[in-house]
């Protein structure tokens, strides 16, 4: 499973600190393929909620769409999502306001799939704490 080049590994804040995590997915580094791509990785059990995606680059692929979540094909934040949806210079909020736990060595994914990317940039934006 490829990496983000910009991808993270997060572990638990100390004491009662919230953590808020930036990654970026950029077409013109990450490249654009149907594939699930690892955001970040835990170091240590951590509670994760996604607050959701700037577009600084709209998305581009004829069908294609995007989803975010845990593990392989997660879509605990964003499911199956037509890149449509996400217009250049808007925020995208995540489809759910609750923390998922994540256990040491799980990922957080952004998948494509349906058709591949040939363009866009976006930055997701997590809050991560202790378990």
């Amino acid at each position: 499973m490829p990496v983000l080049k910009n991808a993270k590994v997060v572990g638990a804040p100390f004491s009662n600190k919230n953590d808020i995590v930036r990654v970026i997915y950029d077409f013109s580094v990450d490249g654009g393929q149907i594939e699930d791509n690892t955001v970040f990785t835990a170091d240590g059990v951590v509670l994760v909620k996604c607050i959701g995606a700037y577009v600084h680059v709209a998305p581009v692929g004829t069908g294609a769409t995007i989803d975010l979540g845990k593990g392989a094909s997660g879509v605990q934040f964003i499911s199956t999502e037509a890149i449509t949806s996400f217009t250049l210079n808007a925020f995208y909020a995540s489809e759910s306001a609750n923390f998922i736990t994540l256990a040491d060595g799980e990922v957080i994914n952004m998948g494509v799939a349906t058709a591949a990317l040939t363009a866009g940039k976006l930055e997701f934006i997590f809050e991560i704490c202790q378990a």
